[in-house]
């Protein structure tokens, strides 16, 4: 029996209920591993597998497009420069023709068997599942960057999810098709989705090991962080302003009663002197660098229509 028997109603010309999207980079040694335990995991759903290379160096596209052969529901899509895996994620969103996509990494991390539960949930009215490994086996470094980094996106978001950083999830079309609304924010799929979700849950899953290293170091979460706070929200630069305002005003009150006191005859001190202009310098350097920062996130935002993903080719199973 081939592994396309057992997929109902998912012809390339006829739309599937479920899309599994998949980024690919650096692994072709899971990706069959990966669709044979997808296939019997999905097995008897309507379906269609979107995998996504993105510029991969290996031959991970050499060996979707042989596994194709086997699989009609399989679709490649093939990215001309690497988008990493938030945009790979997009692209895969906008060619996917399923009611709900799920979504997984192609390392074996997620457990291809989880899927089915996930399904469930958003058969029950979820519009966004997403995955909480709440054991994790990664490395005591990379468990406290994630920490670290899901207490921000929580802080930020208002949304109390778990584990913002795991890739497995159901997304209702509802949702994924307003992705492109997002702009640069697409960079950080799950807070946007969760921003664009109506009825959100978690479920547990189990996290096996990795297979390779990650793409995220302690040091590029740190950056992600960075470009996170930019992308969705500018509370920082107005915190920075308020804090600088007050300094200023610290400094100002400080300068009436120094003068005051000499005024009054008092006798001068080199220190107040120095607390006085140097809150004054202080407050004024952080009100204009948060100025600043307001202002370039104004512009940021209003240049962010660069594409995010640049499609080579998509390459679906000829027709018999």
């Amino acid at each position: 029996m081939s592994a396309a028997s057992d997929v109902v109603d998912a012809a390339p010309d006829r739309a599937p209920q479920v899309s599994v999207v998949v980024p690919v980079y650096r692994n072709r040694h899971t990706l069959l591993e990966l669709l044979r335990r997808l296939d019997a995991a999905l097995a008897g759903e309507a379906r269609e597998y979107v995998f996504v290379v993105d510029a991969s160096p290996d031959d991970s596209l050499a060996l979707l497009l042989e596994a194709q052969r086997e699989r009609p529901h399989l679709v490649v899509l093939e990215l001309a420069r690497n988008a990493g895996q938030h945009g790979a994620l997009c692209a895969g969103f906008a060619a996917a023709r399923g009611r709900v996509a799920l979504v997984l990494d192609a390392d074996l991390q997620q457990r291809p068997e989880d899927l089915p539960r996930a399904l469930e949930s958003w058969r029950a009215g979820h519009d966004f599942v997403s995955g909480w490994r709440r054991v994790r086996r990664d490395p005591l470094t990379r468990r406290v960057a994630s920490a670290a980094m899901n207490a921000l996106v929580r802080r930020v978001t208002g949304v109390a999810l778990h584990d913002w950083g795991c890739p497995l999830a159901a997304v209702d079309r509802s949702v994924f098709e307003r992705i492109p609304e997002g702009g640069e924010q697409r960079r950080f799929l799950k807070p946007l989705v969760a921003s664009l979700s109506r009825n959100a849950m978690e479920i547990e899953i189990e996290a096996d090991a990795r297979t390779g290293a990650s793409s995220y170091s302690p040091f590029m979460l740190c950056a992600l962080a960075l470009d996170f706070v930019v992308s969705f929200t500018r509370r920082p630069f107005q915190w920075l302003i308020g804090i600088g305002a007050l300094g200023v005003l610290a400094g100002t009150l400080g300068a009436i009663v120094y003068f005051a006191a000499r005024l009054f005859g008092a006798s001068a001190s080199d220190r107040a002197q120095v607390l006085v202009v140097l809150g004054l310098l202080v407050g004024l350097q952080l009100v204009v660098l948060g100025a600043v920062g307001e202002f370039t996130h104004r512009i940021y935002r209003l240049v962010q229509a660069r594409p995010l993903y640049e499609v080579r080719a998509v390459h679906r199973a000829d027709p018999k």
